[in-house]
């Protein structure tokens, strides 16, 4: 397993950046105010907040057995892999629940959405990557299996 620092740099690297210039892009297209660009730079930094917690949510749990129990098992919250879509799914709606909290547009609480599951699915990546055996099928599959390691073989 990476460490967090890890799995905060593949996701800036690799995600948050192509997101942040397309952004600015589009930004530059648009004749903007100065109050609208004050909004784009938290808008922006909420993206950056919900990509890198999702990038780090699914070690969470090794938190709570480091606290609770002192060992860092981080797989699974009761029968539940953390390192699976479904727990991926419902980290999304969290953050889409959030995003409309904060915004109340849907388009933007969508978009929040995605930043988080982005960082989510390139924590599950990366782990594949270095460990090849995530849970990602859960409730469907009961068994690990690693997307990268039949390419690698």
């Amino acid at each position: 397993m990476p460490y967090p620092v890890g799995h905060l740099v593949f996701f800036m690297f690799c995600v948050l950046l192509a997101g942040m210039l397309a952004m600015a892009a589009m930004s530059f297209k648009v004749r903007m105010r100065l109050s609208d660009a004050r909004h784009l730079k938290l808008y922006m930094g909420i993206l950056v907040l919900a990509g890198c917690t999702g990038s780090l949510f699914p070690d969470v749990p090794a938190l709570w057995n480091f606290i609770l129990h002192g060992n860092l098992r981080h797989v699974t919250v009761g029968p539940v892999p953390t390192h699976s879509l479904f727990f991926g799914i419902v980290f999304f709606c969290i953050a889409l629940m959030i995003g409309y909290l904060i915004y109340g547009k849907r388009t933007k609480a969508v978009s929040v959405g995605l930043f988080a599951g982005a960082g989510f699915i390139s924590h599950l990546m990366l782990d594949d990557l270095a460990e090849g055996s995530i849970y990602y099928l859960y409730p469907f599959y009961g068994e690990p299996f690693s997307v990268f390691y039949s390419f690698l073989v």
